[in-house]
């Protein structure tokens, strides 16, 4: 069974929420991005620490495609909060990049390193493999849209800082996942 397959089995509600769900949270996590390290953007939509390009992949990864709809949906919201609201076709295509660049990742990850659909026996690097790649993934596909609708200007460079950025957010959130998944593991032992 794939992931696609698992949710498919889930209730309308309950994808409802779960794409609510990454969606706010993502939102928020854009925000707090901003608040601390909106200083370290090199150029637009690069930022050299990004903590939410680990909750896209984190999202894409456990959640499949109601993931991506979340994150594509916020970051629609993102892109008319934070930027011209009269650039329709931009916000939206810039939100659609932002879902489907990790998803894009998780499938040539798949296919590329024979991971397992659901996850199964996945290693600290099977993790690294598969951040690099969203990294350069997530990286190349928003700047090619930034150069080829004038908002960044150098397209390596940008590119470079916001691979770097991504990455970095996707250990920090992956790190800080895994911290919780053992402490919780810990917990759970101690009430047996």
């Amino acid at each position: 069974m794939t992931a696609s397959e698992a949710s498919d089995k889930l209730t309308p509600q309950t994808q409802a929420l779960l794409v609510l769900f990454c969606a706010v949270t993502y939102f928020y996590a854009f925000k707090l991005n901003l608040y601390w390290f909106d200083w370290m953007e090199f150029s637009h939509g690069a930022n050299w620490i990004f903590i939410p390009s680990g909750l896209r992949l984190l999202f894409v990864l456990i959640m499949a495609r109601l993931g991506g709809i979340g994150i594509a949906l916020s970051s629609i919201a993102i892109t008319y909060s934070y930027g011209d609201s009269s650039s329709h076709i931009f916000n939206v295509v810039t939100g659609l990049i932002s879902g489907a660049s990790p998803f894009l990742a998780r499938i040539l990850a798949m296919r590329w390193f024979n991971l397992n659909e659901l996850l199964l026996d996945f290693t600290a690097r099977d993790f690294f493999r598969v951040s690099v790649l969203f990294a350069i993934v997530n990286a190349l596909l928003h700047q090619l849209w930034y150069f080829w609708t004038g908002k960044t200007q150098d397209f390596l460079a940008s590119t470079l800082a916001m691979g770097v950025g991504d990455w970095f957010g996707t250990v920090l959130v992956l790190a800080a996942a895994g911290f919780c998944i053992q402490l919780y593991k810990a917990l759970l032992n101690r009430k047996l």
